[in-house]
């Protein structure tokens, strides 16, 4: 469905609305006359960039708000390092129709395929374990039928392989909260061993079973199943595994995510304010009043807020969130995946033999050796996550490379020499971001599931954390477009 038929659908535009970009531009020369916005939006993410798009093709005055000096949020293409590596966003599904449609409307091409991680071995107190050799080893310490089960895959098998959700609402419906408990409850019930909570813990964005609520682990895992369902018709016995179908069927943006975010954000014109940190939000019966610690004052009849919620507690709102609302704004953790990135400069894999990518129990848990979509591989991210991200991630850059070579060394000769540091990056470092993602507290997910989303007087709400049917990047574009037809509507 494309913007235009979403703003039809909403309020019935007006014979003669313009294109795109050039409504876009339009908007710019009004608000800036006016001294006012009809909605100001806060964030240039996904979501904040479609809402923006979504209400100036309906003839509203925007002006988006980003307090870092690019736009795109966790849209971000590593120029500065290499342009094949994304920071964020980089699998365009095959079901992610909203973007699929932007990108068409803003001629930003995409291609098929997505990377994928090559095979993984195993590293355990510091000895390497190939993959065949796993079941059986001395060293692992799973029991029974999860010794068949590689570490990284173990949450899949005790969450994703047992998910009672089917639909891609379920878990918005009332019956799901029997399932509003903790992933540590999940994993007992399962009877999960203690070893295989522990390195499931281990990949944790946030570190604590017990403060990791299941509830949106299962519905991603209800939404992935949908998509694997999709992409696997007609291709059963190909040769290839469910996830390399899913990868294959998948898309990516030619030339880097962050061109996608880059064309929104230019379609908007000057209604993206770049280094507009936004510090409060005043409301009363007038409209809102928003302050930006540059100085800057902006007046508007509505507001989107389109950052998460690890940023918008930073922000002064009055009147206050209360309710569970309040809460999930306050509580809502965010987890960490800090990334070394690293080139090959030859394959360490041939020179032994062993699976490229890496599970491992020492200071990074992940070392994907990346296949791209177009065969090559020539990168390798090196990934820590939870309590062991932070440990990174107080060391500065170089460090940081420098204990991913030595530690792969160490636990894989075949890696000396053969790869070198091109940068490091950490979302929680990132001041308008300040994490990976974000979870649902245990017995709190179908409370702030219901809440988090509602307009707050002048207020509403947008960002990937808001989502209700999809996932990810599509999941961000999803609320971007929810939150400015709720504005369409009160503002008509």
């Amino acid at each position: 469905m494309s913007i235009s038929r979403r703003s039809l659908l909403a309020m019935g535009l007006a014979a003669g609305a313009t294109a795109l970009g050039t409504t876009a531009r339009g908007t710019t020369a009004r608000a800036g006359a006016r001294g006012r916005v009809d909605v100001a939006i806060v964030g240039s993410g996904f979501a904040g960039l479609n809402a923006a798009l979504t209400l100036a093709d309906a003839g509203l005055s925007v002006l988006v708000l980003e307090g870092a000096a690019r736009a795109g949020g966790r849209s971000h293409t590593a120029h500065h390092f290499d342009p094949r590596i994304e920071l964020g966003a980089s699998q365009v599904g095959p079901m992610y129709a909203r973007v699929r449609d932007t990108a068409r409307r803003l001629g930003i091409e995409l291609a098929p395929g997505a990377h994928i991680n090559a095979p993984y071995s195993f590293v355990l107190d510091g000895k390497l374990i190939p993959a065949k050799q796993w079941a059986e080893s001395p060293l692992n310490p799973l029991q029974g039928a999860e010794r068949r089960v590689p570490p990284h895959a173990l949450s899949a098998f005790y969450v994703e392989q047992r998910n009672p959700l089917e639909a891609l609402d379920d878990w918005l419906k009332p019956g799901a909260i029997q399932y509003d408990m903790s992933l540590a409850q999940w994993l007992a019930r399962q009877g999960a061993s203690p070893a295989a909570q522990a390195i499931i813990n281990q990949t944790l964005g946030a570190p604590g079973l017990e403060n990791i609520g299941l509830l949106r682990m299962l519905q991603e895992a209800a939404r992935s199943r949908a998509d694997v369902r999709k992409v696997s018709e007609g291709s059963q016995g190909d040769g290839k595994d469910v996830y390399e179908r899913f990868a294959l069927a998948s898309s990516h943006v030619v030339g880097g995510t962050s061109r996608l975010t880059d064309a929104m954000a230019a379609a908007l014109g000057d209604r993206v304010r770049l280094q507009h940190r936004v510090l409060s939000i005043d409301m009363d019966d007038a409209g809102c009043e928003l302050r930006c610690a540059n100085g800057a004052r902006v007046l508007a009849r509505r507001v989107i807020v389109a950052v998460p919620f690890s940023v918008l507690r930073e922000i002064a709102i009055t009147p206050s969130l209360a309710g569970a609302q309040g809460d999930a704004v306050r509580r809502m953790p965010y987890g960490n995946q800090s990334q070394v990135w690293l080139r090959v400069k030859s394959p360490y894999w041939e020179q032994d033999g062993i699976e490229a990518s890496m599970w491992t129990d020492g200071p990074f848990s992940l070392i994907r050796q990346q296949l791209e979509h177009d065969g090559k591989r020539e990168l390798v991210s090196v990934l820590s996550f939870g309590a062991k991200s932070k440990l990174v991630d107080a060391l500065p850059d170089a460090e940081r490379g420098r204990l991913a070579l030595e530690y792969l060394a160490r636990v894989r000769p075949s890696t000396a020499g053969r790869l070198e540091f091109i940068g490091a990056h950490s979302w929680a470092q990132v001041p308008g971001v300040r994490g990976c993602s974000h979870s649902l507290l245990p017995a709190r997910g179908s409370a702030w599931a219901e809440s988090l989303a509602k307009p707050h007087r002048h207020l509403h709400f947008a960002g990937e954390h808001t989502r209700r049917l999809e996932v990810g990047m599509e999941a961000a574009m999803e609320s971007g477009e929810r939150a400015a037809l709720e504005v369409m509507g009160v503002l008509g």
